[in-house]
């Protein structure tokens, strides 16, 4: 099933209207194009269920007093370093709880990067991506949350890639399956991502402003990483 097709059902299903006509796109791909008032880039990755589960771990205190993020990013030729940045940077800022005021680039011709970022609220990130996995590979990242009580991770402890629910092995070899969305078979987790994402989009057309905001904004970031880069200076973002 496609995930257009998937989104349409998912919109009938809970009689959800579409006659605003916006146009929905990954928020990375309409990076470097000036957005037109019907663009929404979507920032997909808030839809995934563990993203959620941290944001929720932060903002209840589950673990106090946030002091540094460590992510990784690490894609195959599909990604582009822009794209993984402009990811990574929105994580950044949806699970430290503030925004990004300076950052510090170290980039490797587009194809792999260490960033440091600083954020409103003192918290500081550790940012790593990189676009040199091989063209099968699906995207491996990491995301953890470091406190002065606690720590959180996306990943089980001492775990370096996620799982599969579900693994079979016959005599035709192995197979792994991962269904994340119960009402989404068969899709995988960044489509799941996508239809979600989009759904709540026209289920509430009043978030589409914050989106294009925060798309302008991390759009900055991503110009700033390069300038960073080309300077071999931290970058104050104002």
């Amino acid at each position: 099933m496609k995930k257009e097709e998937a989104l349409l059902r998912l919109l009938e299903k809970y009689s959800v209207e579409t006659k605003t006509p916006i146009n929905i796109a990954y928020g990375w791909s309409l990076l470097n194009k000036q957005l037109q008032k019907n663009d929404v880039p979507l920032l997909t990755w808030r839809a995934n269920r563990k993203f959620i589960e941290l944001h929720k771990i932060v903002s209840g205190d589950t673990i106090e007093n946030v002091c540094m993020l460590r992510f990784c990013s690490f894609g195959g030729k599909k990604w582009s370093l822009d794209a993984l940045m402009y990811k990574e940077f929105d994580l950044c800022e949806y699970l430290g709880g503030g925004k990004i005021v300076s950052l510090h680039a170290v980039l490797n011709e587009r194809l792999a990067g260490n960033i440091i970022v600083k954020l409103d609220n003192g918290i500081i990130g550790s940012v790593e991506v990189s676009v040199q996995a091989q063209p099968e590979e699906k995207l491996l990242d990491r995301h953890e949350i470091i406190a002065r009580r606690g720590v959180a991770s996306d990943l089980v402890t001492d775990t370096q890639i996620s799982q599969s629910s579900i693994y079979t092995y016959t005599n035709t070899g192995a197979s792994k399956y991962k269904d994340v969305d119960y009402e989404l078979f068969g899709l995988n987790e960044l489509e799941v991502e996508y239809i979600r994402s989009a759904f709540e989009v026209y289920k509430e057309p009043s978030q589409i402003t914050k989106l294009q905001n925060q798309h302008a904004h991390l759009s900055v970031l991503v110009k700033a990483a390069f300038e960073s880069n080309f300077k071999k200076q931290k970058i104050e973002i104002k």
